[in-house]
């Protein structure tokens, strides 16, 4: 039955599988109207108490800021895990990257929901309802051409087995935010030496200074002398940030 109508957000609940199914009509184009519509739900999970949500993220198109992370897990996860839900499935949106920055909440905030997400409607249901699938997905991964549309952009269309599709949005941020990396250093990058960027490889395979000295044949002195330099050119200061440049200039 439809608990709630409101002007982006339908909410149902299904007694027999006792679970909440939220759609998107429309994406709020506001922090404000997303938490009305969660304030909302809020208050009809707190009435019902479902085991299980399934979000249908397919309008949704409001990217998740920080500040609207906090607000979330403060008023909408917490209060949900206190009042029994178990289990939380998305249906992917349209809009990858908006998709990616839900993801991205759960994944780096340690929140107390852990969704899984799910490319069609019918696997994320088989998963909330424990349903066995047997469905051995093709693994093979097709990556088509399709044009250019009329504002001059090419259409790259990605063919990957749906049930892959967790990777698949982690893979496409880690390319989006590698690619945001190398565009944002590469003019600091320029700046170093050959020798600078050879002591950068050796220290991203974990050498402490007197080995990588020693490798090089050159004194630990001269290596430290390199090391400040580098640091300055790139303003970084520890070894993981030297390993963040290795992997984004593919310096192996």
């Amino acid at each position: 039955m439809v608990l709630y109508e409101g002007d982006f957000l339908r909410i149902k609940y299904e007694k027999e599988n006792d679970c909440f199914v939220q759609f998107w009509k429309t994406s709020p184009e506001s922090f404000t109207s997303l938490k009305e519509e969660f304030i909302i739900y809020k208050s009809l999970f707190e009435k019902y108490s479902p085991l299980k949500t399934l979000w249908l993220q397919q309008n949704f198109q409001l990217e998740i800021t920080e500040e609207i992370h906090c607000w979330i897990e403060r008023n909408i996860n917490i209060p949900g895990v206190e009042v029994g839900i178990k289990k939380v499935a998305f249906v992917v949106g349209k809009d990858v990257l908006v998709h990616l920055s839900v993801m991205n909440y759960f994944e780096e905030n340690n929140s107390v929901i852990h969704p899984l997400h799910f490319a069609t409607e019918k696997e994320a249901r088989e998963w909330l309802n424990d349903e066995q699938n047997n469905h051995k997905p093709n693994p093979k991964i097709r990556i088509l051409f399709e044009g250019v549309d009329k504002e001059g952009n090419s259409i790259i269309k990605v063919k990957r087995p749906s049930s892959d599709i967790t990777q698949t949005l982690l893979s496409f941020g880690h390319l989006i935010e590698e690619n945001d990396f190398l565009k944002s250093n590469i003019s600091n990058f320029s700046k170093l030496t050959k020798r600078e960027k050879e002591i950068m490889v050796i220290f991203s395979k974990g050498l402490r200074q007197q080995e990588a000295a020693d490798k090089l044949y050159i004194s630990i002195e001269t290596l430290r002398t390199h090391w400040k330099n580098i640091k300055k050119k790139l303003n970084i200061k520890s070894l993981t940030e030297v390993i963040k440049y290795v992997k984004a200039f593919d310096m192996n």
